[in-house]
């Protein structure tokens, strides 16, 4: 598997995910881009939330979960293919429509749990990357620094700084943001694992 190849998974995770974002949010007349979770979109009783769910998360998750694993074993460590591919895993599994209306449900709950245990992966993955001294020092560097600026994004929530779906946006811009970045990297190379 080349690198081009590993970094076609993780940009075509990015724009799968847009692409669902921009098509289903456009065709639910109750959606706003600015103020409603992304995960309103494959809520329960929602304008075509089944296509959502399996485009926006099964498919995508899908997508990363690939990503992952051969990212990791390009990088020849198996934990950050492991760490990496169990996020893409926890994406799809954000599936599961939550209910708006009663999000103490147990559908709601596990759908949240999806949510925190993906990216609580993913965030492990980075330290993986960001102290991983075998690794270019621009990697490390991009790993730590995302893990950063994602963090802060929690902070400014907690101290109310900006509200929950404001941070809901920096986080998938953070997530997906970096996805894209080490993907183009890798689609640039000419070097095969």
């Amino acid at each position: 598997m080349t690198e081009k190849n590993i970094g076609i998974f993780g940009l075509l995770s990015v724009l799968t995910l847009i692409t669902a974002l921009l098509v289903f949010g456009l065709l639910n007349s109750d959606f706003s881009f600015w103020e409603d979770f992304i995960s309103k979109l494959g809520a329960k009783g929602e304008p075509n939330a089944f296509w959502f769910n399996i485009i926006g998360f099964v498919v995508v998750g899908i997508l990363l979960f690939v990503f992952g694993l051969l990212y990791g074993k390009l990088l020849n460590d198996k934990l950050l293919s492991i760490l990496l591919s169990l996020f893409g895993l926890g994406f799809a599994f954000t599936a599961i429509p939550i209910d708006m209306e009663f999000s103490r449900t147990s559908v709601s709950k596990a759908h949240i749990v999806a949510i925190c245990l993906g990216l609580a992966f993913w965030l492990f993955g980075l330290s993986r990357l960001g102290y991983n001294q075998n690794l270019k020092q621009r990697i490390r560097k991009r790993a730590n620094l995302t893990a950063i600026i994602l963090v802060l994004s929690m902070i400014g929530f907690v101290f109310g700084l900006w509200s929950m779906p404001i941070t809901h946006r920096l986080v998938f811009t953070i997530v997906f943001g970096w996805t894209a970045i080490t993907s183009i990297e890798l689609m640039n190379k000419k070097t095969s694992c």
